[in-house]
């Protein structure tokens, strides 16, 4: 068995460029767009986990898994900017998302499709965008790839080495978040490319069977370090807002469909539409040449993304976006087959024009970036976290200047406010107090202007309700725009 490609002087330098191309497209204005909500919850959680060794499994409070807040404690650590630490986690996860697809193009058809496929991944913007996010999605898209090309090699090799590899890096998969599930159990769909039909029962299926079931039992030993913490019921319930009861799939046939136009819809603004004609023209050329490549290829692209669409009762582009390598492997295989150099190389300039602009946007001004109007919420609304760095800035450097504490309360008790602000503060200044406050029902409420009377440092900060004016109370100090709805708002209480 050989385990890797034996690459020429000319491939590793290809493949040299290939790294260094994604370095320096994926590493460049790593921050240029604001923190995201849910990156505001997860990198504080990081923070607080990395201070406080009590903390390890705070993401279980929520019901998150917990193996993405550990992997941003160094990152954020070392660099002093921690959104910058925690997208840097994602985009080095991303790296080796294309070296897995590359591998995995090897695996099942050799160089060739290796190359096409990780050119195509490189130029993809719906995993460029995904890839730049302190989000769980960019883990689990790394893990679901390794996982590919792992359960590829058990069914090739029928070893316990790599059964018992596979099965802890299935195990940290679960630790990531909670569809890695689909791909745990797509492992045995490996065996399709070596059983032999005629003879099925035979020493060598029971042999795989077996190192399956280690697999499986040592992912399942892996993900159970969760019940460390007291909270790892949470993930349960946390998975019931967002999965529809089994018994009531097939009762909305509505959201089945309209879920089914929007995988289209969304790849087709995100992937691009010519990248899906040559998957397609790959999908038919590889059913071709070994119909169970191509079906164990398009398992992995599909079923997985059938269980989301049946099962999500919140669909959105982040949910589906796990999949979206193994559909790149149809359109680098629909490269390869091309015979002429010239046609195959002019096909993938095409195809990659459009997506590589859409990167380009995304580095030099996500903010304008043509979003589906789904994500909007990364750039616009309660969701968005324009303001949030300069607030925790302004608020660090006024406290040095006065040396008097600060009070400052927040519309809002997760994510962005107040987690985003105090991330930034975090370790900065001891004599910042941050409170988050919701529902608002009056402006100011009442609290605040309570104890305003006591320390006149205090402060009130607006991200979703609307005010035409500055209400009476407050002095407005600065407001921070987003892409159109209502700006963050940082005001101080007039004491009364």
């Amino acid at each position: 068995m050989q385990w890797f490609p034996r690459l020429k002087k000319l491939e590793w330098f290809a493949l040299i460029c290939i790294v260094a191309a994604y370095v320096g497209l994926t590493f460049t204005n790593l921050t240029r767009l604001p923190i995201f909500v849910d990156e505001a919850l997860y990198l504080r959680w990081g923070q607080i986990a990395g201070a406080d060794a009590t903390w390890r499994f705070i993401s279980l409070t929520d019901g998150k898994q917990p193996l993405f807040t550990w992997a941003v404690i160094p990152f954020m650590n070392y660099f002093g900017d921690p959104l910058y630490g925690g997208r840097f986690t994602t985009a080095l996860c991303g790296l080796f998302t294309l070296l897995g697809v590359m591998y995995a193009g090897w695996l099942v058809s050799g160089k060739k499709m290796a190359f096409w496929a990780a050119l195509v991944t490189l130029f993809s913007p719906f995993l460029f965008f995904y890839n730049r996010f302190a989000l769980m999605e960019g883990m689990m898209i790394m893990f679901g790839v390794w996982m590919f090309n792992l359960s590829l090699l058990l069914a090739r090799t029928r070893r316990l080495d790599v059964a018992l590899i596979l099965g802890m890096w299935s195990g940290l998969a679960l630790l990531v978040k909670s569809p890695s599930l689909f791909f745990l159990l797509l492992i045995p769909a490996a065996y399709l490319l070596e059983v032999n039909f005629k003879k099925i029962i035979t020493k060598n299926t029971f042999q795989f069977i077996l190192l399956v079931l280690i697999s499986w039992f040592l992912a399942e030993v892996i993900n159970n370090i969760q019940r460390l913490s007291p909270w790892m019921y949470m993930i349960k319930e946390k998975n019931s807002f967002f999965v529809v009861p089994y018994d009531e799939i097939l009762h909305s046939p509505t959201r089945l469909i309209n879920n089914f136009k929007d995988i289209w819809r969304w790849h087709g603004a995100y992937t691009t539409v010519p990248v899906m004609l040559v998957a397609l023209y790959g999908a038919v050329a590889w059913f071709k040449k070994s119909w169970r490549q191509g079906l164990f290829a398009f398992a992995w692209f599909f079923l997985p993304l059938l269980g989301t669409v049946l099962l999500a009762k919140l669909f959105a582009p982040r949910y589906m976006v796990f999949t979206t390598p193994f559909l790149l492997l149809f359109t680098g295989y629909g490269l390869s087959v091309i015979k002429n150099i010239h046609i195959r190389i002019l096909t993938f300039i095409l195809i990659s024009l459009y997506p590589l602009s859409l990167i380009i946007r995304l580095i030099i001004d996500p903010i304008h970036y043509p979003y589906l109007p789904m994500d909007e919420g990364y750039v616009n609304g309660w969701s968005a976290g324009n303001g949030t760095k300069q607030v925790a800035e302004w608020a660090v450097n006024h406290i040095k200047e006065t040396g008097t504490p600060m009070t400052i309360y927040t519309e809002g008790t997760f994510g962005i406010l107040p987690n985003g602000l105090e991330l930034y503060a975090q370790g900065k200044t001891n004599k910042l107090t941050v409170t988050g406050l919701y529902p608002i029902n009056d402006i100011p409420p009442a609290v605040i202007v309570e104890q305003a009377h006591v320390n006149p440092e205090t402060y009130f900060i607006l991200n979703n309700t609307e005010t035409k004016d500055v209400p009476a109370g407050l002095e407005l100090i600065a407001s921070y725009p987003k892409l159109r709805d209502n700006p963050m708002r940082l005001y101080r209480v007039i004491p009364r």
